[in-house]
């Protein structure tokens, strides 16, 4: 019976993880050499050239045309008359793009001077915003075909996840780089569902130089006692479906990822459970007592009762060592189940 009911929270749990839409498409987008990345982000929008272009013309081409390819095709023969000294088809391409592909939803990623930063955000809307004289002078812009975006991060290029170094590299205005998707949404979040992957992103915040033994037993010791709790539940999990991709400098990130999205939970409430599982929390405003939930309680109770204790005390040195907290996506999944859990679904 109570292994019934673990297995009922662990599926209740997970019908609050975030999923990341497989129609979400992510974009680079320059900023002029970055002379337009502090405007950018101060005025929550990014934008688009080619002023010689107008929405109102791009939009009849698009009226008398049955699909976009089409409307590309048109609009080529239209810019070699108005810029006969770029691309006439790239320029159609990124305008096609900005204007009809860009969606709600999509992340955006905007490079400063040298790529010294990176701002992420997220698209606000569809539509092109409406953009009048006085917003031109106020924002310091010339360019009117535009989109609204809501900035999520910034990072200096010291702490940005090196695999993106390679997108940044691309020159053009606008660039679809979804296929970085996974390393994208890492650097964003670090409890959520990508595909068919359940990821749990253990941030390592410690600043100086990383002890190899220190990362390395970490995750070694928080596999064991994974292992050993879904023994000894009878969970019928297997821990060798789970995968580990680490990025780490300094500061970094280790991500676990599986298909099987209950053992990706079971491995983050016991980094909750390490941290003071047993304690009173607070996050955003919600208080919550994190003992009177039975399955963190059972967690933290299995730590503490776990018959090998100098591995539990040096996986909470190792952790302490490494400055890694409880991962802040997994607190709001608490949060909602707290809110939740005795609603009928």
């Amino acid at each position: 019976m109570e292994n019934t009911l673990l297995k009922d929270q662990l599926n209740a749990f997970l019908s609050h993880v975030d999923t990341i839409s497989e129609k979400k498409q992510y974009w680079l987008i320059r900023t002029e050499g970055g002379d337009l990345f502090d405007t950018y982000r101060a005025h929550n929008f990014v934008s688009i050239g080619y002023e010689e272009i107008s929405y109102k013309k791009i939009l009849d081409y698009k009226k008398s045309s049955r699909n976009l390819d089409e409307l590309k095709d048109k609009l080529k023969l239209y810019v070699e008359n108005v810029y006969p000294d770029k691309q006439p088809g790239l320029v159609a391409g990124q305008l096609v793009r900005f204007i009809y592909e860009v969606k709600k939803g999509d992340v955006v990623i905007i490079p400063s001077e040298n790529s010294n930063f990176v701002s992420i955000g997220i698209f606000q809307d569809t539509s092109l915003m409406e953009v009048d004289n006085s917003m031109l002078d106020r924002t310091k812009c010339n360019y009117t075909k535009r989109k609204s975006v809501k900035w999520l991060k910034t990072f200096s290029r010291s702490n940005l996840d090196p695999y993106l170094y390679k997108v940044l590299q691309s020159h053009q205005a606008i660039n679809d780089i979804s296929k970085y998707a996974s390393i994208i949404e890492r650097s964003l979040g670090d409890f959520y569902k990508l595909e068919d992957n359940t990821n749990l992103i253990v941030n390592v915040n410690k600043k100086t130089s990383i002890k190899a033994n220190d990362l390395l037993f970490f995750g070694s010791d928080l596999l064991r006692l994974a292992e050993s709790f879904i023994i000894d539940n009878d969970l019928e999990l297997d821990i060798s479906d789970v995968e580990i991709k680490i990025n780490i400098n300094s500061e970094g990130r280790a991500q676990f990822l599986s298909k099987n999205g209950k053992i990706i939970l079971i491995l983050g409430l016991i980094i909750i459970g390490i941290n003071g599982g047993g304690l009173k929390a607070s996050f955003k405003g919600f208080n919550f007592d994190l003992s009177t939930d039975g399955l963190i309680q059972k967690v933290s109770d299995y730590i503490d009762n776990y018959h090998d204790r100098k591995m539990v005390d040096e996986l909470m040195k190792n952790k302490d060592s490494l400055e890694i907290k409880n991962p802040d996506d997994l607190i709001k999944v608490v949060k909602q189940f707290s809110k939740n859990k005795d609603i009928s679904k």
